[in-house]
């Protein structure tokens, strides 16, 4: 039998595909029986709204109330992944080129950049040299764009890469 994500996936398609959205990433924890959704949109400047998760909510459980392996008191929460989550797709990566993101590599080193590209193999990033884009912000939109690097970066090096939040 196929995992409860592969289902999930398969089920919500064509939800997905009417409201323009995508998953993410399923959670399921069969002792505390809850099934966590997560979907996003591609445009950056439109994320997924509460109308959108409670459509997916009620499209799902007519799935999930009938799905061999699912508790009948099961839990189901629907959302957007949040801005401070890591990336879990190629689309979220794909979402934020051109916006600052801050990556973790698996060495433990952090950097702090503009996403400039990427791909099923890693991403490209113009990492900041010195101090970071906050103290740019800080300095005010007159201030001088700070100096960056480029970096190529396998996924396989990558630990986290998140939406770079601006507080």
């Amino acid at each position: 039998m196929p995992s409860l994500h592969d289902r999930i996936n398969e089920w919500l398609a064509p939800k997905l595909d009417e409201l323009d959205a995508y998953l993410v990433e399923v959670r399921h924890n069969p002792a505390s029986r809850r099934i966590e959704v997560y979907l996003d949109r591609d445009a950056p400047d439109k994320g997924i709204d509460l109308d959108a998760c409670e459509a997916v909510s009620r499209f799902l459980e007519t799935y999930l109330d009938h799905a061999e392996g699912v508790p009948r008191d099961y839990i189901l929460e629907v959302s957007s992944p949040g801005m401070g989550n890591p990336f879990k797709t190629l689309r979220q990566y794909r979402k934020y080129i051109g916006r600052e993101v801050d990556v973790v590599l698996l060495d433990g080193r952090k950097l702090q950049g503009i996403l400039a590209d990427a791909s099923e193999t890693g991403i490209e990033l113009d990492a900041y040299v010195g101090a970071p884009s906050k103290a740019k912000a800080k300095a005010g939109a007159d201030a001088p764009a700070p100096e960056t690097e480029r970096h190529s970066l396998p996924f396989d090096r990558i630990k986290s890469t998140k939406r770079s939040l601006p507080f």
